[in-house]
């Protein structure tokens, strides 16, 4: 069975086997993008089963009248997800500081800098990123259109993951 099929069956008949296939065939694509955005070892079975929800709400959601493929929708909807749950995470380290008193340093981690050249990017990092603004929001206030604004975040995404990749 293809994909199309599989979430025609769970769509309309709930059929779980046919999630299940679905799970064990994405379940693979999760795994590349967890270990992709470097999560963390203690955060990585946490950012699977975050996958299997992402995967499942995927399936429920799927319109395949929108000409596009399952995989490419759900990996987007998985890249965004990962994206928002990597911002969540503390950007410190707990260290152990070697003497008797069992106390303990907090060190917080180099901000990462990401060279934005246009202005556009500039607009959406500060109003999307930093001020988490909905992406409506930042069309009505900026005029930019709402695919301009999508191109711009993946293209701050895709700069920041060529910074993390090459660390």
């Amino acid at each position: 069975m293809n994909d199309y099929e599989l979430i025609y069956l769970v769509q309309n008949h709930q059929d779980g086997i046919a999630l299940e296939f679905l799970f064990d065939k994405y379940k693979l694509l999760i795994w590349k993008y967890i270990h992709q955005y470097e999560v963390p070892y203690y955060e990585r079975e946490d950012f699977f089963q975050e996958g299997l929800i992402m995967l499942h709400k995927a399936v429920l959601r799927f319109d395949e009248a929108k000409n596009k493929t399952f995989t490419r929708y759900f990996e987007l909807i998985l890249k965004r997800r990962f994206w928002a749950l990597l911002k969540k995470l503390p950007k410190y380290v707990i260290k152990e500081i070697p003497d008797i008193s069992g106390s303990y340093i907090i060190e917080e981690e180099p901000v990462i800098s990401i060279d934005l050249k246009s202005d556009l990017e500039k607009t959406i990092f500060k109003m999307y990123f930093l001020n988490q603004e909905k992406v409506k929001t930042i069309s009505k206030k900026t005029g930019y259109t709402r695919k301009q604004i999508y191109n711009a975040i993946y293209r701050i995404k895709d700069k920041y993951q060529a910074i993390i990749s090459s660390k």
